[in-house]
């Protein structure tokens, strides 16, 4: 999974603790999944997630919407965004049938991208990535900014990548991070282009 380990700074409608609370949950979740890589039963594990996905389903599509962003995902995919862990406004999972995966998060204070993404890389390498290829990039949908796609074995069992955005205006930012094996690209790249392509984030 992924930690991004949170914005550069923090002002307006988001405190540093609030900040700081989000990102520990995450960090959680990457610790919990390089535990289990770890052992031989993990490994297995992972790998069998990484085994059952589908093609995406781009005929029956659904859509989430919130009040400051929104998006559309395959009909076959799930978004978890209920509470406590997750917060439907600023967090929410899109998940694929097997082990892939875009997490959005959106923060109500303008942050700084790179250094978001910088954050991200820090959290990712070593722990699910110990020395993966980067190769950066500025745009993700229809929003400019910056981007890093990590590619290597994830947590050292399957090869896989990482891709990692952000995105600020004068009010506001998000952050994109997209997760998924090689094995199962074909299967959901698709899918991911469409989490992509329609997300709308207003000032």
């Amino acid at each position: 999974m992924m930690t991004p380990n949170g914005p550069s700074r923090s002002a307006g409608g988001m405190s540093k603790t609030a900040v700081a609370f989000l990102f520990l949950f995450i960090g959680l979740v990457v610790g919990f999944f390089a535990g289990i890589g770890a052992t031989k039963a993990g490994a297995a594990f992972l790998e069998d997630l990484a085994s059952s996905e589908a093609p995406a389903d781009l005929v029956h599509t659904q859509r989430y919407v919130r009040p400051g962003f929104s998006f559309k995902y395959p009909g076959n995919w799930r978004v978890e965004a209920d509470p406590p862990d997750n917060d439907p406004d600023h967090h929410v999972n899109v998940e694929s049938p097997g082990s892939c995966m875009t997490m959005i998060f959106v923060l109500d204070v303008p942050t700084d991208p790179a250094d978001n993404v910088q954050a991200q890389i820090d959290g990712f390498v070593p722990r699910l990535l110990s020395a993966p290829a980067r190769t950066p990039f500025t745009t993700w949908g229809k929003y400019a900014g910056q981007g890093m796609l990590l590619k290597g074995k994830l947590l050292g069992v399957s090869a896989g990548s990482v891709r990692v955005f952000s995105h600020a205006n004068d009010k506001r930012s998000f952050i994109a991070v997209e997760q998924c094996y090689d094995d199962d690209m074909t299967h959901v790249k698709p899918g991911l282009e469409l989490v992509e392509s329609s997300f709308s984030f207003s000032p």
